[in-house]
């Protein structure tokens, strides 16, 4: 039973409201004296408040989609085809994208919008492995479009989030479908997917000194992977990075470190600090210079400008963060990067705020996609 599911949200709140009304029905009976009365109406008492925190935290895992599967709550990957072999397989010696059972997701996803592939994604030089969606254009498999390549964008969700929060939350395939209804954009491949390489630990596409090479998997092991599936455009000009909260973050740092591999970035209510919490321990391998590399703020004002354009999201009441923060970044960027701002009076950290400016972030993106087409 998934963590996100109905059935568990109606069986937790169930048990809550049977506890809850337990302890007022068999209170007066448990209020005999002495350590065992105490004991018995502790104890109810107990077991009531843990069955309503367990409701109460399911609902908010279901709103805010943080974990999907047991095993993303645990920080367990699920064993790929090769683990569950013999040990002899061979070691691929380039990055593959391998395709996995559809499940709800790809079952839902209307066909007159497009095609949506659960994939493993496999890193090669990192080692890493993320799964994920990839959305197909209907184009992509009309026959006189077979000689066709497409722009790439991959969208990352936030931290511990799941790739199908891009779906169910964003609602970007849906999105996608109108606006491609309408001619608004551009045929593109979309790649959904979570910036969490290495769980439980939030790395935010660093490439952690001896540790996890989230960056090295985006920047390079990603891109790869895809490209040697689908029929992909064959230079950066074709490929966008995108996400939310982390995951947008993740996409800033590394169009920003890679601007090889992605033209465009798109920031939503990304932290441009190199952040340090509970959540990523010290993913600097405690030197300071390399910390300071890998902070943006840090970055667009002492490094080299790279070749991008970035768009990042700016809540002007304070509800996201302090909004001179992302304005100070826009105006400290040089030539040839450039930054633009996607301001919003009211809003905050969430899918809903996120979810209102698809109608604009993503005619932006398609503006700086260009593909090539086969000749």
């Amino acid at each position: 039973m998934e963590l996100t599911s109905t059935a568990l949200l109606a069986i937790l709140g169930a048990v809550a409201a049977l506890t809850t009304i337990g302890v007022v029905v068999f209170w007066r009976r448990a209020a005999r004296p002495g350590l065992w009365g105490a004991v018995a109406r502790l104890g109810m008492l107990g077991v009531s408040l843990v069955c309503v925190i367990a409701a109460v935290a399911a609902l908010t895992n279901t709103y805010f989609s943080f974990f999907g599967t047991w095993d993303a709550l645990l920080g367990r990957n699920p064993p790929s085809a090769e683990q569950e072999g013999d040990g002899g397989a061979k070691v691929p010696d380039a990055s593959t994208a391998e395709v996995l059972p559809g499940d709800d997701i790809t079952a839902e996803t209307p066909k007159r919008v497009g095609t949506m592939e659960k994939v493993k994604l496999h890193g090669v030089r990192s080692g890493l492995d993320v799964e994920g969606y990839v959305f197909l254009p209907t184009e992509y498999s009309q026959p006189e479009h077979r000689g066709d390549r497409f722009p790439v964008g991959v969208v990352l969700s936030g931290f511990p989030g799941e790739a199908r929060n891009l779906v169910e939350l964003l609602n970007l395939p849906s999105i996608v479908g109108e606006m491609r209804a309408r001619d608004e954009i551009e045929p593109t491949i979309w790649v959904l997917t979570r910036p969490t390489v290495a769980p439980p630990r939030d790395t935010l596409c660093v490439n952690v000194p001896d540790g996890p090479q989230a960056q090295m998997f985006f920047a390079q092991d990603l891109p790869e992977a895809i490209a040697d599936r689908y029929r992909t455009a064959q230079t950066r000009d074709g490929w966008a990075i995108m996400g939310v909260s982390s995951g947008g973050s993740c996409a800033l740092r590394t169009a920003m470190m890679h601007p090889g591999t992605y033209r465009t970035a798109v920031g939503l209510g990304a932290d441009l600090r190199a952040v340090k919490d509970s959540t990523t321990g010290d993913l600097y391998g405690g030197s300071a210079a390399y910390r300071k590399q890998n902070d943006l703020r840090w970055r667009v004002e002492n490094a080299p400008p790279p070749p991008i354009e970035a768009l990042i999201s700016v809540i002007t009441d304070g509800s996201d963060g302090n909004p001179e923060a992302p304005r100070r970044f826009a105006r400290q960027a040089k030539p040839p990067m450039q930054v633009d701002l996607l301001e919003r009076k009211t809003g905050g950290h969430n899918f809903d705020t996120w979810r209102g400016m698809m109608s604009e972030v993503l005619p932006w993106v398609d503006r700086r996609l260009q593909i090539k087409k086969a000749d």
